[in-house]
């Protein structure tokens, strides 16, 4: 078989509600030149019976069903790397779907600039029914200006520095092709692989540390916004994960001299507002591992969260 131009990489867990229009919007894409690797989590839905229907699709090169859940979406994401043969990865998630012309699009991206080893679009944001929610340019109106407004492309370590350092401003896989060889060996660390809420963050971290970034400002992925979405912090335990995992987001920045230290000053004062104030707060941060930061800094946060509570 030729080496397709991109491996797209489809990893379902119980959405299978969903994976027929995911499936569908790939197989219709206007560039051709690709494989599909098709992955289920041990769903407990129909999910199987739907990727069924597929297996003998000539573009469907490899079907993959887990006998047990993995508890890592990142799991899934290296198990299907490892079985791609394409030059380009595109994980396009089983609840998501696109416009025909997306592939198209990114290539014509990628072939005008040389440099580029990631490449994604904007998308708008739809819930279970595929009804508009919002647009993406929302959730990033903070920035000004707000690039996203029109395409750009910029080196990897401006893009950390100016904007991933803030906040995860590629937010979803779906929306995102890049180039297989920027995979190396320390990017499915234990670390990454054991994170559930902001994985995908750190992800793109390790990739834009190694390439220039291009962005194209056309509404060319749907992401769906729907109850069983792991970012969605409904109760106080998925807050703290959310807080803790974010800390070992920050932790890697400083190690490449990307730190921000108003938004890690914020990241403990949410830790501290979803505790009591009656927890002894020492023991507690060594504990739960926010390490690595100066007893004098940690103080004066401590000092700060009594005096503003």
């Amino acid at each position: 078989m030729q080496t397709p131009l991109v491996s797209i990489i489809i990893p379902n867990y119980n959405h299978a509600r969903f994976l027929k229009q995911r499936i569908e919007s790939v197989l219709i894409q206007t560039v051709q030149d690709f494989e599909i690797i098709l992955l289920d989590d041990c769903s407990t839905d129909n999910s199987k019976e739907i990727l069924g229907e597929y297996k003998n699709h000539p573009k469907i090169t490899q079907t993959v069903f887990n006998t047990k859940n993995s508890g890592s979406p990142f799991k899934q994401w290296q198990k299907g790397i490892d079985l791609a043969k394409g030059n380009y990865i595109w994980i396009a998630e089983s609840d998501d779907y696109c416009q025909a012309n997306f592939l198209e699009e990114v290539f014509n991206c990628f072939n005008d600039n040389r440099a580029l080893g990631v490449v994604y679009t904007q998308s708008v944001d739809v819930d279970e029914n595929g009804r508009l929610l919002s647009h993406r340019s929302q959730y990033t109106k903070e920035f000004i200006p707000n690039v996203w407004s029109d395409n750009f492309a910029i080196e990897g370590h401006q893009f950390i520095e100016n904007y991933l350092s803030y906040k995860n401003v590629i937010p979803n896989a779906s929306a995102v092709v890049f180039k297989k060889e920027l995979l190396h060996t320390n990017v499915f660390t234990t670390q990454l692989l054991q994170m559930r809420m902001c994985g995908d963050w750190l992800f793109w971290i390790k990739l834009c540390l190694r390439t220039d970034i291009g962005f194209i400002a056309k509404d060319l992925n749907c992401f769906r916004n729907h109850s069983a979405v792991t970012r969605n912090h409904s109760n106080s335990d998925k807050k703290k994960l959310r807080l803790l995992e974010e800390k070992t987001i920050r932790t890697v920045l400083e190690s490449h001299h990307h730190s921000n230290t108003k938004l890690t000053s914020m990241l403990y004062k949410k830790w501290f507002r979803l505790h009591s104030k009656k927890e002894v707060l020492l023991p507690s941060f060594y504990a739960i591992k926010l390490k690595k930061t100066a007893i004098f800094s940690f103080l004066s946060q401590v000092k700060a969260y009594y005096i503003k509570f």
